[in-house]
């Protein structure tokens, strides 16, 4: 009986959580985040690496959240007039916000893209919510990381 079950599992869980990733777009979503964090290394600050942290744990709640929640919480939201009139002027603020400062937005933009494309790899090759929030995490994290030691030792060569 254990065995069944066992070999009816085996098909997802007898796989190796290695050669379950994606290595194509998490390699994708690696280069977007070195680039990021190369582009922000010359503003270098406390406060800049902080926000890149957020940006990127934000980045990989968003598309790891379930989609109920957010229906939900939108449909909660949109109960009364006020607040849908609210949301529709907050939109049309966020909209020209977004085109003033486009050259910002254009990167959270490929960042958003990146992270969207490695997060469907990630359901298909049958990871779960949490598992794809932490691989998403930690790939980030990294891509800035590395990102910011590139521009500081390219610049900081003493030949």
């Amino acid at each position: 009986m254990v065995q069944d079950l066992y070999a009816k599992g085996s098909a997802i869980n007898g796989m190796s959580f290695l050669k379950r990733l994606p290595r194509a777009t998490l390699a994708l979503l690696l280069g977007t985040y070195c680039v990021y964090g190369w582009l922000f290394s010359s503003k270098y600050t406390w406060e800049i690496l902080l926000l890149e942290i957020g940006v990127a744990f934000l980045i990989a709640l968003v598309l790891t959240a379930p989609i109920r929640l957010l229906r939900i919480f939108f449909a909660r939201w949109m109960n009364s007039d006020t607040r849908a009139f609210i949301s529709v002027i907050s939109a049309a603020l966020a909209g020209v916000f977004i085109l003033t400062w486009i050259n910002i937005f254009a990167n959270i933009f490929v960042l958003l893209s990146a992270g969207a494309l490695a997060r469907l790899d990630l359901q298909t090759a049958k990871f779960n919510a949490v598992q794809a929030f932490w691989i998403l995490v930690v790939v980030s994290l990294s891509g800035i990381g590395v990102g910011l030691t590139l521009h500081h030792l390219m610049l900081n060569q003493h030949f």
